[in-house]
């Protein structure tokens, strides 16, 4: 998330000049956005559970 201010309703990724549509834990965000964002947590989520299952 930028930690510089941005204008109402711009997305809050930096280097992004999208319209922000969706709140997520990164803060407003484009659909792009959102949808890069969904990928790595999921990915992360991947991953932690194949850890996790390699250690049982």
């Amino acid at each position: 998330m930028s930690v510089q201010p941005v204008e109402a309703g711009q997305c809050d990724t930096p280097r992004c000049d999208g319209r922000a549509e969706t709140i997520t834990p990164e803060g407003h965000v484009c659909a792009n956005c959102a949808r890069e964002i969904e990928r790595a947590y999921r990915e992360a989520e991947r991953r932690d559970r194949a850890g996790r299952e390699g250690r049982e």
